[in-house]
């Protein structure tokens, strides 16, 4: 913590905002992620009115989900080179 303080005046404040920041550019990965497959998908014919609903509406896995997937893959192995 005695780091954080060297380099914030609030800690929590900073880790606040941090996280306020981090969340918005969340947001705006999926708005134009989700905008970007809407438009290439031809079946979709109307868009929501909003940014908001656009995130809402986003089909997503979350992190946590994301990462049990990977985890459930089998590892990469290198096989040595034929000899």
């Amino acid at each position: 913590m005695k780091a954080l303080a060297y380099v914030a005046v609030d800690p929590v404040e900073w880790i606040t905002n941090l996280t306020r920041t981090r969340a918005a550019a969340a947001e705006q990965e999926i708005y134009e992620s989700e905008v970007m497959r809407m438009m290439n998908d031809p079946n979709i014919t109307t868009m929501p009115a909003t940014r908001e609903e656009v995130i809402s509406n986003a089909d997503i896995k979350s992190a946590a989900e994301r990462q049990a997937e990977f985890l459930a893959q089998p590892p990469i192995v290198e096989l040595p080179p034929p000899p």
